[in-house]
């Protein structure tokens, strides 16, 4: 009974969203318009796209085009690393000053109206610690007018010196570790005066503006080489409280003689790694107050590069709090742990930004490392992440200029294996009319029909695809629970197909009793809603339910279970901590406790066999069910059991079924007084359930008596690993070595309420 994680809630980790035309803002999920995903991200850059954002119907085009493509989510960036804004600012300058193609208009407010019109969800940018351009001077340049904010970098001059000079020094500096070539002026991330400046950015632009999320760009440093200025230098010491000689006993740069030097690192290096981190962490943890602050909900990105072992050269330590560090061996694991800030975050944009699609693509281009492509790149962020907060994978779609199918397979792969994709930029779209290539399947693809058992060989691949290891269930096991379950529900039971090839992508599978039933009249289960995961995050799920649900509404049913059907696949919500929030946004209401699927080894487990049977004796005993002792069970049963437990034992005995898989106790009247229903699969899987005894013999160990008599039984069978589903007991089994495997929360739906 394992109602599948990967069934409902949109998460990459092998648990990927199916009821998918969702998005998770601030913990709240957000209805987006059937067809257009709003986990499909757009990114507009200022300089690039200055036609576009200059002309207003120009811009309302792109953004039509953008949301015929799927795309439900913008960001634009409304201050760059010029250091000026194209809205309408009482701090920074404003972008007219700067770039003559802009007037003196507020485009963020222009482009936010035509965004919002079109039912899409509008994101600003600002790029954080950038604030003006050497190559392109301004005196208005916030990082020109501000000397004192501007970063220091460490370096060697001409003559291989080390030296120390502000970032817009025109000597040539040959540094280790920037990935900065554009002449950009970063400021310095340990300067108070200039980390309260970014601040009151976001806050005017959070506070007068109805976006729905900002995003930050280069909260980092520039590179290994900064910052050591005297401001750094002072907190550094106030850090450590020690002087110390600098930069020596951080590095020095050696072997002047190449294009970049060799380091030599000093005693302090990787407390100086860390010391870096915590000052971006700081600055992202005021932001989160800043957020949390406000009296609107906002959604809060951050942007960084997926490529997490060389990012200690930036600063940024984007791995969740927990994470234990091994691509850094200078570092102390357990101080580097608290410079994580993924749990400050409501969302991750992370750059996959390679031109190879598959980590198979990158060996065979002999790349360094699995993580030089994009499914490499998804697997190293949740790594590092360990599932703190959504990851976003992001492309460049420029590196795919010359392999235009390779950029749509990047698309999927983001959606397969991330919570979503954005895409950088809208220019190249614009300009070379790539958006066929990026566009996603959209509802005329899509045709809803019935599921049929025609249709079982196909379900259990799609199944093997969406679901992992732990979820995977037979073909013939499929068979039993959906097709030859008499209370399926046809009608209901709906599989999303391609038009194109007729492929099945998706499918729904509901039951529902019979109006004439007594033991569950009016009610009805979903018991499976899974789609294929390069079409998840797209609405089809969604999609899927609302049919199934209108079906149901038809056939009078009253209430709607998740699970919990009488030959189930699953028992309740799995993974309520993730996925229960989705289910209440469709109007379920959730059970107030969790329950459990345990498993143990019963072979070598010695609870088993040092159990004390000895008290029992003269007293109880167990023994397997014989034909003849079939009424009597079901008279224990319906004074006992009545319901569920009765009715699945009576169907099993009436087919037919082996009655030495029924556990009996007997008291010394040879009266039934206990049962215990086991089983054995293939490979020696078994499983054990439903177990119960006559109520005036709970509280005395007998129940444990029954239990370790059942398992023992099981050994005889042939079972190694068993499974108890659907229990809340966990103590009890504890005793004999069973552990929660599995979580789950029963949760129902009131239709036609």
């Amino acid at each position: 009974m394992n109602f599948i994680e990967n069934s409902f809630l949109y998460s990459p980790r092998g648990f990927s969203c199916t009821i998918a035309a969702n998005q998770v803002i601030n913990g709240k999920y957000t209805d987006g318009s059937f067809g257009m995903n709003r986990n499909y991200y757009i990114w507009i850059e200022i300089q690039a796209n200055r036609k576009t954002l200059v002309n207003t119907e120009r811009f309302r085009k792109e953004m039509e085009n953008c949301k015929k493509a799927g795309i439900g989510a913008v960001i634009l960036s409304v201050k760059d690393t010029s250091g000026f804004a194209v809205y309408n600012s009482r701090i920074a300058p404003h972008y007219s000053e700067y770039d003559s193609t802009f007037k003196e208009k507020d485009y963020l407010l222009q482009c936010l109206d035509i965004v919002h019109e079109l039912g899409m969800l509008f994101y600003a940018s600002i790029d954080v610690f950038a604030e003006g351009n050497k190559r392109k001077p301004h005196p208005k340049m916030p990082g020109i007018r501000n000397r004192d904010w501007q970063t220091c970098c460490y370096g060697l001059d001409e003559t291989g010196k080390g030296v120390i000079m502000p970032v817009t020094c025109e000597m040539p500096l040959k540094t280790a570790g920037s990935i900065d070539d554009f002449g950009e002026i970063f400021i310095n991330p340990a300067n108070e005066e200039a980390c309260a400046y970014e601040l009151s950015l976001l806050k005017e632009i959070m506070t007068e503006y109805s976006i729905d999320g900002i995003v930050l760009d280069r909260v980092r440093y520039v590179g290994l080489s900064s910052d050591f200025g005297p401001v750094t230098k002072e907190k550094w010491e106030q850090y450590t409280g020690n002087t110390c000689n600098w930069p020596e006993d951080i590095y020095t740069l050696v072997n002047p003689e190449k294009e970049e030097p060799d380091i030599r690192y000093g005693k302090y290096f990787g407390e100086f790694i860390a010391f870096r981190a915590g000052m971006i962490k700081s600055f992202i943890e005021k932001v989160r107050e800043l957020v949390n602050g406000l009296e609107k909900q906002i959604h809060f990105l951050d942007y960084t590069g997926s490529w997490y072992p060389l990012y200690y050269q930036v600063g940024a330590n984007w791995a969740s709090k927990h994470y234990r560090v091994s691509e850094y061996p200078w570092v102390d694991k357990e101080t580097y742990k608290k410079t994580g800030y993924a749990e400050s975050l409501d969302g991750l944009l992370s750059g996959f930004y390679y031109a190879y699609v598959t980590e198979a693509d990158a060996r065979e281009a002999n790349q360094p490392a699995y993580w030089y492509s994009v499914e490499g790149s998804a697997r190293i962020a949740y790594q590092v992440t360990e599932n703190a907060v959504p990851v976003i994978g992001s492309l460049f779609l420029e590196q795919y200029r010359d392999n235009l199918e390779a950029m749509t397979e990047a698309v999927r792969m983001c959606f397969q294996k991330s919570e979503g994709c954005m895409l950088f930029d809208l220019s190249y779209l614009v300009n070379h009319n790539w958006w066929d290539y990026i566009t996603v399947d959209r509802p005329h693809d899509i045709v809803i029909n019935r599921l049929k058992e025609s249709d079982l060989n196909e379900l259990t691949g799609l199944w093997k695809e969406c679901f992992t290891p732990d979820y995977q269930v037979s073909g013939k096991k499929m068979m039993e629970s959906i097709f030859q379950d008499e209370s399926l529900w046809k009608e209901g039971t709906l599989a999303l197909r391609r038009k194109r090839d007729n492929r099945l992508i998706g499918a729904v599978i509901t039951k529902a009793s019979e109006e004439d039933n007594g033991l569950y009249p009016g009610c009805a289960w979903l018991t499976a809603l899974f789609v294929k995961p390069e079409y998840q995050g797209q609405g089809y799920g969604k999609k899927l339910f609302r049919a199934a649900y209108r079906a149901l509404e038809k056939h009078s049913v009253r209430k709607l279970f998740a699970g919990q059907d009488i030959k189930n696949l699953f028992s309740g919500i799995p993974d309520p901590d993730r996925n229960a929030e989705f289910f209440q946004s469709l109007g379920f209401i959730l059970n107030p406790d969790e329950h459990y699927d345990l498993e143990a080894d019963i072979i070598h487990n010695d609870k088993i066999d040092r159990f004390n049977t000895e008290i029992f004796k003269d007293r109880i005993k167990a023994e397997t069910l014989k034909r003849s002792e079939e009424k009597e069970l079901y008279r224990f049963l319906s004074k006992e059991f009545p319901g569920r437990w009765y009715v699945t034992v009576k169907e099993y005995l009436e087919r037919g079924e082996n009655p030495e898989n029924i556990i009996i106790l007997k008291d010394r009247k040879e009266q039934i007084t206990g049962f215990c229903m086991v089983a054995v699969h293939d490979g020696g899987y078994g499983g054990l359930g439903p177990i119960g005894i006559a109520g005036s013999l709970r509280g005395q160990r007998y129940g444990e008596f029954l239990l370790q008599q059942s398992l023992l039984h099981l050994r005889k069978l042939g079972a190694g690993n068993v499974c108890i589903d659907w229990t809340i007991l966990n103590d009890f089994y504890g005793k004999f070595g069973f552990i929660p495997v599995r979580k789950y929360r029963g949760a129902y739906k009131e239709i036609n309420d």
